[in-house]
């Protein structure tokens, strides 16, 4: 299981953003596998999947941490018009030991969750950096 920070989190780790007012982790492993790992390491979590008509996420766990929120998105997807697009979890660096995700799958995320701002600072960005382009190479 090799979770990875996205969103607002990921924001600030390219130093796009100040700050987070949440934290969002996604992975790809099964819901099950995740749910007991959560509890074996005496995380106190909450399932907060549905009630969202975007979201098409397999399970969202909401993990409490104290003094933020952390949602921990498995399977990761979002509803267009017509389709499910799966957001793949793939690490594509570190910021303070946190894996990163692939910003290219955030900005079409933003995109998806109609926050053109976000996805057009991550659009600028992927143009700007080359050692963070197409994925690669992230490291702070």
């Amino acid at each position: 299981m090799e979770p990875a920070l996205g969103g607002s989190g990921l924001l600030v780790a390219l130093g796009l953003a100040e700050i987070a007012h949440d934290w969002d982790l996604t992975v790809d492993s099964p819901e099950d596998a995740v749910r007991e790992t959560l509890g074996e390491d005496g995380f106190q979590f909450s399932d907060g999947t549905g009630g969202d008509r975007v979201y098409a996420t397999r399970r969202r766990f909401v993990i409490d941490g104290g003094d933020h929120t952390i949602d921990l998105l498995v399977g990761f997807a979002l509803r267009s018009t017509d389709e499910i697009v799966p957001l793949p979890t793939r690490v594509t660096g570190s910021w303070r030991g946190l894996p990163l995700a692939d910003p290219v799958v955030w900005e079409r995320a933003y995109i998806l969750l109609g926050r053109s701002g976000k996805a057009a600072v991550l659009r600028q960005w992927l143009s700007d950096e080359a050692p963070g382009r197409n994925g690669h190479g992230l490291a702070f």
